[in-house]
Formats: C-alpha cells, sequence, structure tokens
C-alpha cells in the first residue's frame, strides 16, 4: 500500500510542550503506512533529539522565527511553499501560531489535499491590548478557512474555538498532547537528587518547570515566596527553564534577596528526575494550551497549585486534583502552597487524583493512535 506522504512544521526545536508533542508524534507514527517529514528552524536543544529520530526528514527553514517579522516570515512563507510543492505532500500538518500561518497559506497555495493545524496554543490572550486581540482572532478565523482539521489539546480550547467563532464543530477534534509515562516512571533516590541539587533532605522544595516567557509569567511565582517562607523557613525553590524574561527574573529575585533559597536551573535533561523531589508544583501562567510539564508533574502524583486560564481547568480540578488560582496573583500562589505544605494528608490526596486524571487520557500511545486515525479518516473520505 503507498504510504502517505505527511510533513509536520514547528517554529523550531527548544524545550516545550508543543516541540515535545510534535517530536513524540513524528517517531510513533508507522513509518510503514507514513512518509514522515519535520521542518523546523535548525536551532533549539532538541535539535539533536530530533536528528535521533529514525524514519523522519528533516527540512530546515531558519527564517521560521518565534516572532514577527515581516522580511523573515515572507522569505519563510516562499521557502515552505517550494518545499510543499516540490514535496507533493498528502497532508500538511502545523503546529503552533507563527509555523499555522505560514504553512497553512503555502500548503493551500501549493494545493495540498489535506491541512491540519493543531492548536498548542492561542496566539491572543485576555491580557493583551483589546485591538490587537480580536485582530489576531480574525487572522485565526481566516485561517481556518485554509484548514481541514484544527486539532485541540483540552476540550475548553476546542469550545473557546467554537465560542469565538473561529471554526465550527464539524472542522474540530480534540486530542490530548500525550505524554511518553515510561521516561517519568523510573523511580529515583529522592534525598541524593536532593542533596545533587544542593538542598537538604528537611527542605520542602517547590518548584515550577517552563519558559522564562511572559506567558508563563515566573514573576508571580517568585513574587509568592517571601510569604511562603515567612511560613515555611525550611522551604527551597526551583525554576526550570530559560528565556527571553531570564535578566528580569534575576533583578527580581535579587531585589527580593532570594538567591539563597531559589534556584534557577535553565534548562535540564533531567526534568523527570526534578518533578520527583517537589513537595508542590506551581504553575503561574497567564495564559496556557494545556500546560504540559503540568500534566507530567500531576503524573508523578505531585500536589498542584496552577493558575484557572483556558485549558488548564479541564486538567485541574479545584479541591480534586489540585488548587486553582486566579491568574497574576502571587498572594493566592502562596496561599495555595502554603495550604498543601500545611495539610500533607489532602497533598497527597490531590496528587493521588491527579495521577489517576492523567494516566486515563494523556498517553503518547493514545495520542499517536488518534492522530493516526484522524489521518486514516480524512485521506479515507477523499479518496471515497
Amino acid at each position: 500500500m503507498k504510504k502517505l506522504k505527511i510533513l509536520h512544521i514547528i517554529t523550531n526545536l527548544p524545550v516545550g510542550g508543543a516541540q515535545d508533542n510534535t517530536l513524540i508524534t513524528v517517531d510513533g507514527l508507522d513509518k510503514n503506512r507514513y512518509d514522515v517529514s519535520l521542518m523546523s528552524a535548525s536551532d533549539g536543544q532538541w535539535l539533536d533529539r530530533a536528528r535521533s529520530i529514525k524514519g523522519i526528514k528533516l527540512i530546515f527553514i531558519d527564517e521560521l522565527i518565534r516572532k514577527i517579522d515581516l522580511f523573515y516570515d515572507i522569505i519563510a512563507l516562499v521557502k515552505i511553499f517550494r518545499v510543499i510543492r516540490k514535496g507533493n505532500y498528502d497532508i500538511v500538518h502545523t503546529h503552533s501560531s507563527k509555523p499555522g500561518f505560514s504553512g497553512r497559506i503555502a500548503a493551500r497555495l501549493a494545493g495540498v489535499p489535506h491541512i491540519i493545524h493543531t492548536i498548542h496554543g492561542f496566539p491572543f490572550h485576555d491580557f493583551m491590548n483589546p485591538v490587537v486581540r480580536q485582530f489576531f482572532i480574525y487572522l485565526e478565523r481566516y485561517l481556518s478557512k485554509l484548514s481541514d482539521i484544527l486539532i485541540t489539546v483540552s476540550k475548553l480550547n476546542l469550545n473557546k474555538v467554537i465560542e469565538l467563532g473561529i471554526a465550527p464543530p464539524k472542522k474540530l477534534v480534540n486530542i490530548y498532547s500525550g505524554i511518553l509515562f515510561e521516561k517519568f516512571s523510573v523511580p529515583i533516590d529522592i534525598e541524593r537528587k536532593k542533596r545533587s541539587l544542593g538542598f537538604e533532605s528537611g527542605h520542602k522544595i517547590i518548584g515550577m518547570v517552563g519558559r522564562l516567557s511572559a506567558q508563563k509569567a515566573p514573576q508571580y511565582f517568585i513574587e509568592s515566596i517571601p510569604a511562603i517562607r515567612a511560613k515555611f523557613p525550611n522551604a527551597r525553590f526551583i525554576i526550570v527553564g530559560d528565556g527571553e524574561l531570564r535578566e528580569e527574573v534575576e533583578e527580581l529575585i535579587h531585589s527580593l534577596d532570594l538567591h539563597d533559597i531559589l534556584k534557577l536551573l535553565g534548562f535540564r535533561d533531567d526534568v523527570p528526575e526534578i518533578l520527583q523531589i517537589l513537595d508542590v508544583y506551581v504553575l503561574s501562567s497567564c495564559w496556557e494550551g494545556l500546560g504540559r510539564s503540568l500534566t507530567e508533574a500531576m503524573y508523578l502524583g505531585r500536589p498542584v497549585v496552577a493558575t484557572a486560564v483556558e485549558g488548564v481547568p479541564e486538567l485541574v480540578v479545584d479541591e480534586e486534583t489540585g488548587l486553582l488560582v486566579s491568574p497574576r496573583d502571587p498572594e493566592a500562589i502562596a496561599r495555595g502552597v502554603i495550604r498543601l505544605l500545611e495539610n500533607p494528608k489532602e497533598a497527597l490526596r490531590l496528587g493521588r487524583n491527579a495521577h489517576n486524571k492523567v494516566i486515563g487520557s494523556f498517553s503518547a500511545d493514545q495520542m499517536i493512535k488518534e492522530i493516526d486515525h484522524l489521518y486514516q479518516r480524512i485521506t479515507s473520505d477523499h479518496n471515497a
């Protein structure tokens, strides 16, 4: 049987939820049924990971950059169009906002039979200029007309797409972003891991994993620390990740005199191990498709305090699988963390419920199975 030619497009390959989702997908698709290519810029911490995936073709377009730049964006669009026209793909599957813009336009101009876009997060949010926000909503409505299917990573996001008139229900499919559970199922010596990071056995460890960016809003987590420390002098804090706010974050840590109890660890390859030493996981995002590291922490049974934004409440059910707080509210984060540290039985209950919530719906195998089914369905419908 002839293989279906699939092109996945993503901006670049740093450590991130959309990148992890995409790399798991292109790795897991059956290479006896699919001829898989991945297009991205040639940078990012996970570039070697992409190169190690067997049976896929890598295509690098360095003009595929994250921020809006008219010059580079036009060049990227032209290059993507040329690759697609030459590649004769059956499906072009784009990920995130920028590739979703350039990739879908190029694919439609090249006459690709099937165009799929995964909404890992929206390019607009409630804290931006209302005029700019409405512009991006109009843009997404236009781009949805170029798409055959939009994949959301949470049902709350799917409902938001419908409510905003971005796309009709018939174009929408929800597929949860899968996790390689085996990576997170290896037990570790927690005390030894603590010591390796400079912590003592009696320390309570509170942490977050995510880019130092406006979206992840690490400043609100940092601003919650003095109140937590006042109640728990043995509390210590971790932020795993890096990004454009690094300098501002360092200045905030210095101004609050937290350098002795808060560690900025940058990007790490041992996130599954670091998550296991946490007593509480914090998500301080101002907007979030769902929160991949949040999902990973919940799989490991960590009690979580998370902001009630976009898709997060679908995963964190307040008082059942974690605690929800308002965004941009460090005092609320502090209250949530203190409550969990003061009530270990409640923290254990929430952690167990969180694990059970994730394990039933967020496996990588299930995600790949659903994507495979979608590919087969749309191409079969086309050929019928």
